[in-house]
């Protein structure tokens, strides 16, 4: 079965995969991580169709290898990640995120992204196929996902359920940039992104006529900004924002931070603006 299982990787990299030594069959694990490695989709001396594809191959080889178990074992000691890949998990160890973004031209980027689901002894894993356009009422699906980095998940329960807000970063180097809070809910055969865990009416300059099933922060590419996890689990901290020369209000490629915060706080299955 090892031995089956590393010929499989090295006939799917195609021209990527370099003679070995019969031995290193035995030792897949190694060869595995070392072919990730050699994926470099940040190398801005290639071109866009070569960081792309690089990209690619790494979805299909992650995905791989979470299927087979390796994702214990080596994806979560951060130190054998692909550079550039981000890791983060929900603090119930339920969802697992691995997550990256392939620069391409004038700022852009695709989105890249792999779940690792576990549930008792049971675990499956998603592959996320990105959208770029979405907005705060879409209901989306892992064939529809709002892609960008995740970088943390937060964890909260409510009548014996679990809730899980995704903090994602969608960088965008010439044009607007978009941090999102993102609800996900696992089913039984697929993954939704955006739902009703909201009590808010209005958000970054926006009046909402009925509740919004994600926030999208945008701002521009110029500035940071910040949606981080507080101390508290119940709580969630965002920059508020807001036009910087005085230009149109919903000119968010104008929009930066002002000195003031809000924090969203979660009560009783819901998210409020304090």
């Amino acid at each position: 079965m090892r031995i089956l299982t590393a010929i499989l990787i090295i006939s799917s990299l195609g021209s990527l995969a370099k003679p070995i030594h019969l031995e290193y069959q035995f030792n897949n694990d190694s060869l595995f991580l070392r072919m990730l490695k050699e994926l470099n989709f940040q190398d801005l001396n290639t071109t866009s169709i070569s960081r792309l594809n690089a990209g690619q191959k790494l979805d299909s080889l992650m995905h791989f290898g979470l299927k087979n178990g390796w994702g214990e074992n080596d994806f979560e000691n951060e130190k054998n990640l692909p550079k550039g890949v981000l890791y983060t998990k929900s603090s119930d160890n339920k969802i697992h995120a691995f997550t990256w973004a392939v620069p391409l031209e004038k700022g852009s980027y695709q989105f890249f992204g792999q779940l690792l689901l576990r549930k008792k002894n049971k675990f499956r894993v998603q592959g996320l196929r990105n959208i770029s356009d979405f907005n705060e009422f879409d209901a989306l699906t892992q064939n529809k996902w709002p892609g960008g980095l995740i970088y943390h998940i937060q964890t909260n329960h409510f009548r014996r359920k679990s809730q899980y807000l995704a903090l994602t970063f969608r960088p965008n180097g010439d044009s607007m940039q978009i941090k999102t809070v993102e609800p996900i809910i696992v089913g039984l055969k697929n993954i939704y992104f955006g739902a009703s865990v909201f009590k808010v009416k209005k958000f970054n300059g926006q009046y909402f006529s009925k509740p919004p099933i994600r926030l999208i922060l945008r701002y521009s590419s110029s500035v940071t900004a910040s949606i981080r996890s507080g101390s508290k689990s119940s709580e969630i901290f965002i920059d508020r924002l807001g036009p910087m020369h005085g230009g149109l209000k919903n000119n968010y490629a104008d929009f930066g931070p002002t000195l003031a915060k809000d924090i969203l706080i979660f009560k009783r299955g819901k998210w409020l603006i304090k």
